[in-house]
């Protein structure tokens, strides 16, 4: 019985080792898809005309420069992008970009639209989990350039530490971490003009309470420049007995996002 349970045991692991043969050999076989079934970009405020958005694929089971063909589905007007609809592989090269060219005069800022890719050939296999991409893109907005991580200076103390800005309105931004010192919830806004002035300001006496429950009264005004970053002068006041507390000046400088 014992001898009879091997010999089984052996020509089941002999099929197996030939249908493992056949799967690998079918990996052999060239494949391209997407890197990935979706892709966020994000435009920033200051980008105009031309945008370049590369859109990455790879190819598996070996190389070719077979061709492969590019399709989009997108409530894009047709003058807004344009697409290669063919590519030519590479051989010998596992990676490769589509590349579509927005026109960003003609979106809307701070409004999402989407872009479906699918590829298609008659040349090489395309992995059916992977032939589309969902591109999901927005262009900035003015006050959402100036939102994020930056690095502030301080002069009054000589010191740099990370803010964090957020977005009030469509004027103006919040700071969660003025003076490195709030009591959680505290901010300070910054108020920007949109003109030629390029001018920001903290308004007039902002209630504002540190991390031990003093009472300042926070004032300041500066300028911004179209890199994202900004420097302003600030004065703070006890809110008991209105006498200046400090002055000095903050500059913030944005961080790669």
């Amino acid at each position: 019985m014992k001898i009879r349970i091997l010999f089984i045991v052996t020509i089941l692991a002999l099929f197996a080792c030939k249908k493992n043969e056949y799967l690998d050999a079918s990996i052999d076989k060239p494949t391209v898809e997407f890197s990935s079934t979706e892709l966020t970009e994000t435009i920033s405020f200051i980008s105009n005309g031309n945008y370049d958005i590369a859109v990455p694929i790879q190819i598996f089971g070996g190389t070719t420069d077979k061709t492969i063909s590019v399709s989009a589905k997108t409530a894009l007007p047709n003058d807004a992008y344009s697409l290669n609809s063919t590519l030519s592989l590479t051989k010998g090269q596992s990676i490769d970009t589509i590349h579509i060219s927005l026109n960003t005069s003609k979106i809307q800022k701070g409004k999402p639209y989407n872009i479906t890719l699918t590829i298609t050939s008659n040349d090489i296999a395309v992995s059916e989990n992977y032939k589309t991409c969902d591109i999901i893109l927005t262009q900035q907005t003015f006050m959402d350039f100036f939102t994020g991580k930056y690095s502030c200076y301080e002069s009054a103390t000589n010191s740099t530490y990370e803010v964090d800005f957020e977005k009030i309105d469509a004027n103006s931004i919040k700071n969660n971490n003025f003076w490195d010192f709030p009591l959680p919830g505290q901010y300070v806004t910054y108020i920007f003009a949109q003109d030629e002035t390029f001018a920001i300001s903290i308004p007039e006496d902002s209630e504002w309470t540190d991390n031990l429950g003093n009472k300042y009264l926070v004032s300041g005004s500066g300028t911004y420049d179209l890199q994202g970053n900004f420097t302003v002068n600030y004065v703070m006041k006890n809110a008991s007995t209105g006498t200046t507390y400090q002055t000095g000046t903050h500059t913030f400088k944005k961080k790669a996002q």
